[in-house]
């Protein structure tokens, strides 16, 4: 009898698989850090997989154009926001400048009116007043004159 040298299997342990010396284990790709054995895909995977791979392409370029659409939409929503608040500013600035010059407008009245009341003070007659009106005149031009006057 003659005993096969190149294809004798043998049992390596119960639970292992039959294993030849001539044929060495080929390594298995879900071992981590073990690509895939030295065949190549079947076309029906590689189809698949090439679908797989543009869907999801297509599915993020739809991800990424509905995001910036989002984005263009809140940059015009802010934009908007911004112009309301410049125009609210500018209107707030306008009504104090309007403000100021009407309070300057009643101070400019009022310094006028207290200036016509003085100078009628300054003119009034004198020869008709009593001696002690006459003292109590005095002393009011005297205070009006250095008011006005100095």
């Amino acid at each position: 009898m003659e005993k096969p040298t190149t294809y004798t299997k043998w049992r390596l342990k119960e639970n292992q698989a039959y294993s030849s010396s001539s044929n060495p284990e080929t390594p298995l790709a879900d071992k981590h850090g073990v690509d895939s054995p030295g065949r190549p895909q079947g076309s029906k995977k590689s189809k698949r997989k090439g679908k797989g791979k543009s869907q999801m392409s297509e599915d993020f370029s739809e991800k990424k154009s509905s995001i910036e659409k989002r984005k263009e939409v809140e940059r015009e929503k802010l934009g908007a926001k911004i112009m309301a608040i410049k125009e609210k500013e500018l209107q707030i600035q306008a009504a104090i400048k309007n403000k100021n010059y009407k309070l300057r407008e009643v101070e400019i009245n009022a310094k006028e009116r207290e200036r016509e009341m003085d100078m009628q003070i300054l003119n009034a007659d004198t020869s008709i007043m009593s001696v002690k009106r006459r003292a109590l005149h005095e002393i009011a031009c005297e205070k009006i004159i250095a008011k006005w006057f100095t």
